[in-house]
């Protein structure tokens, strides 16, 4: 990334960080394989780690947003989460409720979900405050008459940069902002939508919890709670909320006017450039154990159906068989051409990869102790 500005903050100093070895192969967002490479960098002026955004990088992400099919695993359906403080359930369910018992909401008012797909944080919002008039907003029409036909959604928006009729008491960012290559811009926009009081529900993928986040195509902004907050200063807003425990590999943080609210305590991270440089070696490793494990000459498959799933599949070349789901929304249904199946259907002679952190994959071994199901994963 020599001689290429941050796209964050503008300064002209963007650090490297180059992977080593062989380049890792790219998702996108929607969990599709994509071809190509990247560069990363990281920006010392405003403790950003971030992808080169290229001429190359913006025809990327235009292939990818022109086809653009959110959840197709699950026909749809929104993912699970499982093992939360909250126990298991739908994605946007468990962070409302999470959110919910931070910050006080009123019986009624209105809601505006930015990048809404196909209406799935509205519908959990419905059943949670019913009173509220919902609205959603996409860059295309794709989900217009799927977001209508959801109870309390008053309007629906398309395009770019749509004139909303706010103002709104909360505008949802969810899974948005690291797509955006002026985020501070984009917040500080946005903001002037609210009403008196008025707060932004912002959620992105915690750099530090989760490397597989460099791997997605389509996200140009990696973040963790110290470039987050200097993103929401730089807009002119305050973290009301910032936590990184509400859901797994997430940031969650709530945000409101300068003049409106004490701001919260930002965490500080390790060093960004140390712990890509780690995330790099990690997922090395687990391309390494993996390759290692298909050479038993058992079935092969792949624990999961996102990104790390699709990512490691893409890695091993044709020798997986099968990817494994415990969410029923994704059983017998395909991802890049290949069955999900439920543990209970995996063949007795397979070997299983799991591509997680080896705390998550601990627990995925637990649940299903069970069954004959030789799991392998990285233990360190």
């Amino acid at each position: 990334m020599s001689g290429t500005a941050c796209h964050v903050c503008g300064a002209p100093a963007v650090e490297p960080l180059h992977q080593g070895g062989a380049h890792f192969r790219l998702v996108s967002s929607d969990v599709q394989p994509v071809e190509g490479s990247t560069e990363f960098g990281f920006c010392p002026a405003c403790s950003t780690v971030q992808k080169a955004v290229t001429p190359a990088w913006r025809t990327m992400t235009e292939r990818i947003y022109a086809g653009y099919d959110i959840n197709h695993q699950g026909r749809g359906a929104e993912p699970m989460v499982f093992d939360t403080a909250k126990g298991s359930g739908p994605r946007s369910l468990i962070l409302l409720q999470n959110v919910l018992d931070r910050i006080d909401l009123p019986a009624s008012g209105r809601l505006l979900d930015i990048g809404c797909a196909n209406g799935t944080l509205l519908r959990s919002f419905h059943g949670l405050r019913p009173a509220w008039r919902l609205s959603g907003s996409e860059l295309s029409d794709t989900w217009h008459d799927a977001v209508m036909r959801l109870p309390g959604v008053e309007r629906f928006y398309s395009g770019l940069d749509p004139d909303y009729a706010g103002p709104y008491d909360i505008i949802a960012l969810s899974h948005v902002l690291e797509h955006i290559t002026d985020p501070a811009a984009f917040l500080r926009r946005i903001s002037e939508y609210l009403g008196e009081g008025g707060r932004v529900l912002l959620a992105v993928p915690d750099l530090e919890q989760n490397p597989m986040d460099l791997l997605i195509a389509d996200h140009c902004t990696h973040f963790d709670s110290r470039s987050l907050a200097s993103v929401v200063q730089r807009a002119g807003l305050v973290l009301e909320l910032l936590s990184a425990a509400l859901l797994p590999k997430e940031l969650i943080a709530v945000l409101s006017r300068a003049t409106e609210r004490e701001p919260a305590a930002a965490r500080r991270s390790n060093s960004p450039v140390d712990l890509v440089r780690r995330h790099f070696a990690q997922l090395g490793e687990v391309r390494d154990a993996a390759r290692h494990a298909t050479a038993t000459g058992q079935t092969f498959g792949v624990m999961g159906s996102s990104i790390a799933a699709c990512w490691l599949m893409l890695e091993l070349e044709g020798r997986v068989r099968f990817f494994v789901d415990e969410d029923p929304n994704r059983v017998d249904h395909h991802l890049a051409g290949l069955p999900i199946l439920a543990p209970l259907q995996v063949p007795s002679d397979a070997v299983v990869f799991i591509p997680m952190p080896a705390a998550v994959a601990d627990r995925i071994v637990r649940r299903w102790k069970h069954l004959p199901i030789d799991f392998r994963f990285v233990k360190a």
